[in-house]
């Protein structure tokens, strides 16, 4: 059975269970009213109405990811009702919350994207205070001014703006009619209290230490027995986060079906079974980076240093003083926001592994997206994406013959990282050939002279301001052993030239290594088609190409879908297609059930379109 099976078996069926917690809960906020009517003390009547909204969060939760309904139609609208009428209790519009915690499951960690990386306090004070004011944050998130360049919440600015209005309108009425202490103490303070008892439950504790981007290491699980029942089965927020679509009391069985896949994958998995890692210590979640396997963080920056007039060296911190592993030659991929358009580009590590430390050279580029942001804005303890490591430019284990390094401007990063872990580790003779346009140019260059006195009779070092065309090249190498063992990095022409120049010197092919990082810009092919697609009763059209997914389209063509991961996996975009036909980029894992996907539902982000389409938003 497929992982996709194996999940949807817990879905798509109405949540019987969910529907009858709410009307428990329902029943216990007419309970606490009629008993402090009574007599209840406000104290007593706050406590335990927190409790209710504590349930009553799970409600909304749960038909935010339309997990009620499951998915079957004619109880979409119950669900929504629901939603609706628990985030009320919650002083929230629920159509806001469900945008803001899509987009949670959509960056998760993600500290410019994440909502809830909000309470990802520095100290125990720092905690408290912005779990205490994370609903504030959500207001901001909700009707601040940055809400009207979003897409997504645009789309529910003013419906947040009208459920603000009657709330404030049915408060003031309850209290003229003298039911404000009741509404105060049964529902204002309830509210008050439970809201950062689930921040810190729901969104603190679960992700700490908030810095793993890996879907089975951003999250945990704690098979403490009993606190399933206490957390309402968020102990196993791992297995909703990754698979959303399950409802909330079937995430114990659902994770029992893939332990074995999470303990393969050393997912971060706490209790006190033998099997289960000891709880809540920072090291579960990087169990990746220790046993040297690629991972995916959120870093900060150790430091800056201004390597050239248009170059920067940027170390990161290593995470609880484990050392980072990675082979020398081998590069990462740093991510930012620039424009608020997640850009990625990859960039070769020139640290000696031995040392356990991160670093990487940014170079200015004549329209470089993102090193040109780097160097601008990069400052110590700013965080970016890092993945990594990759790359097969590496040496091997064993190297019996000369090394000859050539190496063109920038290219020098992954060369560095291969010469200082030779010279480290490596009696034979060294190599280096560097062309940089001039002197101010020299990346690493008080690194490099001094590795050259400090191993002369091992390391030749060239440095040359000429253009290393073939000539130049083969005047500069042809001293150089014809079993040496090669490794290009620069400029395309430049490496055109030298695998040219080492044929001519009788080095073959098999002994030529070379790292490209050319930026191929893709070509669509495709037809372009038309999408006409209605908002909020706004006809909207563009035409995008068939190569293209619907929301590539819409982007280009700077329309408005409100959308957050861009990969299926959230179900913001979620759309009804009325009119043509569609091509899946891919079907397994995403947000959509079956009987959703034959009820005409589609996501434009991994959509592209066949023929003429037409959607309803």
């Amino acid at each position: 059975m497929n992982n996709q099976a194996v999940w949807q078996k817990y879905s798509g069926k109405v949540a019987w269970p969910t529907i009858f917690l709410f009307v428990g809960l329902l029943l216990g906020y007419v309970t606490l009213t009629y008993f402090y009517v009574k007599g209840l003390s406000g104290v007593w009547t706050s406590v335990i109405g927190a409790l209710l909204a504590y349930g009553m969060f799970t409600i909304a939760h749960e038909a935010s990811h339309n997990n009620i309904s499951g998915g079957v139609k004619s109880y979409v609208f119950l669900e929504s009702m629901l939603g609706w009428i628990s985030s009320a209790l919650l002083l929230f519009p629920f159509s806001a919350f469900k945008v803001i915690h899509l987009r949670h499951h959509a960056h998760t960690n993600d500290p410019a994207k994440d909502p809830d990386h909000y309470v990802n306090g520095k100290n125990v004070f720092s905690i408290f205070f912005r779990c205490l004011t994370l609903i504030g944050h959500y207001f901001g998130l909700t009707l601040g001014e940055d809400s009207k360049a979003d897409p997504a919440m645009r789309s529910i600015r003013k419906q947040s703006m009208v459920f603000v209005t009657f709330l404030s309108v049915t408060l003031i009425g309850l209290i003229a009619i003298g039911a404000g202490l009741t509404l105060l103490y049964v529902f204002i303070l309830s509210a008050l209290i439970a809201a950062p008892v689930l921040a810190f439950s729901f969104d603190w504790i679960p992700h700490y230490p908030h810095n793993n981007l890996d879907k089975y290491h951003n999250t945990r699980v704690i098979t403490i027995p009993g606190l399933e029942f206490i957390s309402l089965y968020q102990s196993y927020h791992l297995m909703h986060h990754l698979y959303p679509r399950v409802p909330f009391y079937n995430y114990k069985d659902c994770f029992l079906d893939y332990e074995k896949k999470l303990l393969e994958e050393q997912s971060t998995i706490e209790g006190f079974r033998t099997q289960d890692s000891g709880l809540m210590k920072r090291k579960n979640t990087y169990v990746d980076l220790i046993k040297g396997s690629t991972w995916s963080y959120i870093l900060e920056v150790e430091n800056v240093f201004q390597e050239t007039h248009d170059a920067i060296k940027i170390t990161f911190k290593n995470l609880d003083q484990i050392p980072f592993k990675f082979k020398p030659g081998q590069y990462v991929v740093i991510s930012d926001y620039v424009d608020d358009v997640l850009v990625s580009r990859c960039y070769s590590i020139f640290e000696n592994p031995n040392t356990g430390k991160l670093s990487v050279a940014v170079k200015s580029v004549p329209g470089g997206k993102l090193s040109n942001h780097l160097l601008t804005n990069v400052r110590e303890h700013y965080k970016l994406k890092v993945s990594g490591p990759f790359g097969n430019f590496t040496l091997p284990e064993t190297v019996k013959q000369p090394i000859v390094l050539i190496a063109g401007g920038s290219g020098i990063t992954p060369i560095l990282s291969i010469l200082k872990t030779f010279l480290d580790s490596n009696n034979h003779h060294i190599t280096l050939l560097y062309g940089c346009r001039s002197a101010e140019d020299v990346i690493f260059k008080e690194e490099l002279e001094q590795l050259a006195e400090v191993f002369e009779n091992r390391f030749s070092y060239i440095l040359s301001f000429d253009m290393l065309d073939s000539n130049r090249q083969y005047e500069l190498l042809k001293f150089i052993a014809s079993d040496s063992l090669c490794y290009i990095c620069g400029p395309q022409p430049m490496m055109d030239a030298s695998k040219v120049v080492l044929a001519k010197l009788g080095i073959g092919n098999d002994h030529i290594n070379t790292e490209e990082f050319a930026i191929k810009t893709p070509t669509l092919s495709g037809i372009s088609k038309e999408v006409l697609f209605t908002i909020h009763q706004e006809e909207i059209s563009f035409s995008t190409d068939t190569e293209e997914t619907i929301l590539e389209g819409a982007i280009a063509s700077q329309k408005t879908i409100p959308y957050a991961c861009g990969m299926g996996q959230c179900g913001t975009c979620k759309t009804k297609l009325i009119e043509g036909e569609v091509h899946w980029k891919k079907t397994e894992d995403i947000a959509l059930l079956e009987h959703e996907k034959e009820q005409g539902y589609i996501l434009p982000c991994i959509c592209s379109p066949k023929t003429t389409i037409k959607l309803n938003v």
